[in-house]
């Protein structure tokens, strides 16, 4: 297969694989559509979701080190059949039990093979840029489920859930595909990818670290509350704030647009002010919003503000911890390292739930949630940038 030596059109085709994986975050609306049709409960549909965050996430291990080996394009192609697939299998499904397997598990991990290679791929054709390259990189990926949601809606008003599974998985298995083709490292990095600079650590020599465990526990606390509220923002706004059905659907686009324009922003802030310095701001604006969330009185304002709060924060995270990791250990093994510092974010996705199991509302569990990121900040406070 040829080699792309244009680096914006490496960045289309990375994007355009990036933006297909988009349709994760828009699960709400499948998963309102299966309480309706076929009566599931509002945990049985939740689930697939949390799922597939956690398979996203523990995909990575193995994708980031076939990133680090054989290129994007390899773990991209292997990334939309699984993602493209199992949505197609969803389709099929006639049980709950069943989509656990096929979209939290084989989408899942689709999810997480596909969403290394942009991160990765973009950071080596724009290595003066990194913040502003890994900003725009994950920006697409929350933004898309702006387009996703209508996508999905769409499908769903001329067919049913298992149409609409089906449609979504034929379109993205073909959009990954497609954007595989046009994404591969630049040359001159294939010459020097079997070369270990002096700030560049390997997996094993990054988990000997005292910095890599604080940001692993770091991530972890950070990414709990915007896990939750991107999974569950309809079932939150009628219940925390009063909102009738059909105006909580809404919440997906607040959230999807304060998720995206954050991600954008604080990667471009990092490369001007320093990664740490935003990550401590990030983390003030999350316990902030968390708090406003637990104490709201039928507020509407202050709900929307709250909940675009945690959905700036969790945005800004998912922008720098990528550039962090880079940063800190470096682009001989970035693949693999930042796989392993992912998988604090698939622990997350199943500490959401666990955590509004055990608190019973959301009030509470916001704020739980808070302490959590409170502790996340002191754990900032300890690090030093390189």
């Amino acid at each position: 297969m040829f080699t792309v030596k244009n680096k914006y059109i490496v960045l289309i085709g990375a994007l355009l694989a990036q933006i297909t994986i988009a349709g994760l975050y828009a699960w709400s609306i499948f998963g309102t559509a299966l309480q309706t049709e076929r009566g599931w409960s509002g945990d049985a549909t939740f689930f697939p979701y949390a799922l597939a965050q956690f398979i996203f996430a523990f995909s990575t291990l193995l994708s980031g080190r076939i990133v680090d080996k054989r290129g994007p394009r390899i773990a991209l192609i292997i990334g939309g059949v699984l993602y493209g697939g199992g949505l197609i299998l969803s389709s099929f499904v006639t049980s709950a039990a069943m989509l656990y397997l096929t979209y939290g598990v084989i989408a899942g991990a689709g999810v997480g093979f596909v969403y290394v290679c942009p991160l990765s791929t973009l950071i080596k054709w724009f290595p003066n840029n990194k913040g502003t390259i890994t900003g725009l990189s994950v920006a697409i990926f929350g933004g898309g489920s702006i387009i996703f949601k209508e996508v999905i809606s769409g499908f769903l008003e001329t067919t049913d859930v298992s149409g609409a599974f089906l449609k979504l998985g034929i379109i993205s298995m073909i959009l990954i595909l497609t954007g595989a083709i046009f994404t591969n490292n630049p040359e001159s990095y294939e010459k020097k990818s079997l070369e270990k600079g002096v700030d560049d650590y390997t997996t094993s020599e990054m988990m000997k670290t005292s910095k890599f465990k604080i940001t692993w526990v770091m991530y972890w606390l950070a990414v709990i509350p915007g896990l939750l509220v991107l999974g569950a923002a309809k079932d939150i706004g009628m219940e925390v704030a009063g909102l009738e059905a059909s105006v909580a659907a809404g919440l997906i686009t607040v959230l999807a647009v304060s998720n995206a324009g954050s991600r954008l922003v604080s990667g471009t802030l990092s490369d001007k002010f320093g990664t740490l310095k935003v990550l401590k701001i990030i983390f003030v604006i999350t316990i902030a919003s968390l708090l406003g969330l637990s104490l709201l009185t039928e507020n509407t304002l202050m709900f929307y503000l709250s909940i675009g709060g945690v959905a700036v924060g969790y945005g800004g995270f998912l922008s720098l911890f990528p550039v962090f990791t880079n940063q800190e250990f470096g682009s001989f093994r970035y693949g693999s390292n930042y796989g392993v510092i992912y998988q604090a974010y698939g622990l997350a996705a199943l500490t959401g739930i666990l955590i509004k199991r055990i608190a019973g509302t959301y009030s509470t569990t916001f704020i739980i949630s808070a302490i959590a990121a409170t502790i996340g900040l002191g754990l900032a406070s300890m690090l030093k940038e390189r």
